[in-house]
């Protein structure tokens, strides 16, 4: 954008002093000439970085969810494949459902006989032939039961695993025929959320005009000549530096180079481009348009556009 200004000023330029020779041209107008466009873009550069500030560190982060077994068992069908998409809901494998399934049925006939005698222990109590303590030792069983047949029926529907969210499968090596357990820390599936978390990082000064629900844009290498629309979701304004662990050492400070900080600005994506798969990881090249002097926003927009176009560009030699 600053090339195609300059271009149009030294365009007018030679209109005025050589074309049309309206002014001379001599000192003191080559001094006015060659200062105007240092003053201006100098001007126009800060200005710019104030009210439409910049980002060449806009990250592209999606929640990564390890699919863990609650129930233990032989895995009897796989559905899915490494990087299919799926919808919430989905089945991702499941398990023998045998055991669980007996449980379950046991539970739930222990539970009717529990039901029978506690509606007679009731009817005899009622009469006054029957022993309150054994109604009550009833109706403690029948609500015991109740609850172990609440859990056998939840473990049975836990050898369905299904999909969390829409979203891919993105390492599958579990097969049928595999062995798996109710291990808390051992996941056999890795499932990427398709709801992107997109944040920009700026330096500490470019933070003080930008505000909750300015209007953002950003483009990525992966979309070449894409504009992705955004909102100023949040501006975080912590980063790990701030942070001291617990413990009983003092501060370390001066020992080493520390490096510089950036705080993250976090943005959410307008709702008719939530359909779009965005790569986790992609980095790309965004700005956010404040309050203030809308007219700066206009040059900034066009240097993204021209930006993004750029890379339909490859230059690679092998």
């Amino acid at each position: 954008m600053e090339a195609i200004i300059l271009g149009l000023y030294a365009c007018i330029v030679w209109l005025i002093f050589f074309k049309f020779k309206l002014l001379p041209w001599n000192t003191v107008s080559k001094v006015i000439v060659f200062t105007i466009p240092v003053v201006g873009m100098i001007t126009l550069i800060l200005l710019l970085n104030v009210f439409s500030p910049s980002s060449s560190n806009v990250l592209v982060v999606r929640n990564s969810v390890g699919i863990v077994s609650q129930v233990k068992g032989r895995v009897i069908e796989v559905p899915v494949t490494i990087n299919q998409r799926v919808k919430k809901g989905d089945v991702l494998f499941r398990i023998d459902p045998t055991q669980y399934q007996a449980t379950a049925n046991a539970s739930k006939a222990k539970l009717n006989l529990a039901k029978l005698r506690l509606a007679e222990n009731q009817a005899l109590v009622k009469s006054g032939a029957g022993n309150r303590f054994d109604l009550e030792k009833a109706e403690a069983d029948y609500a015991e039961l109740k609850e172990q047949l609440i859990n056998a029926e939840y473990e049975l529907a836990q050898t369905t695993m299904l999909a969390p969210s829409d979203g891919t499968v993105v390492h599958v090596q579990l097969r049928p025929g595999a062995y798996v357990a109710a291990f808390p820390i051992a996941s056999v599936m890795t499932f990427l959320e398709d709801t992107p978390q997109i944040y920009a990082l700026f330096n500490q000064n470019e933070l003080h005009q930008i505000a909750v629900g300015n209007e953002a844009e950003f483009y990525l290498p992966s979309l070449p000549g894409q504009i992705l629309k955004a909102k100023v979701e949040s501006v975080i304004l912590a980063e790990g530096q701030g942070q001291l662990g617990v413990s009983g050492n003092l501060p370390n400070t001066g020992l080493r180079e520390i490096a510089a900080n950036r705080f993250a600005v976090k943005l959410s994506l307008d709702d008719h481009k939530h359909q779009l798969v965005l790569p986790a990881g992609a980095v790309g090249d965004g700005a956010v348009y404040t309050d203030h002097l809308a007219f700066l926003h206009i040059i900034r927009k066009v240097m993204l556009r021209v930006s993004t176009k750029l890379n339909y560009i490859i230059p690679k030699l092998h």
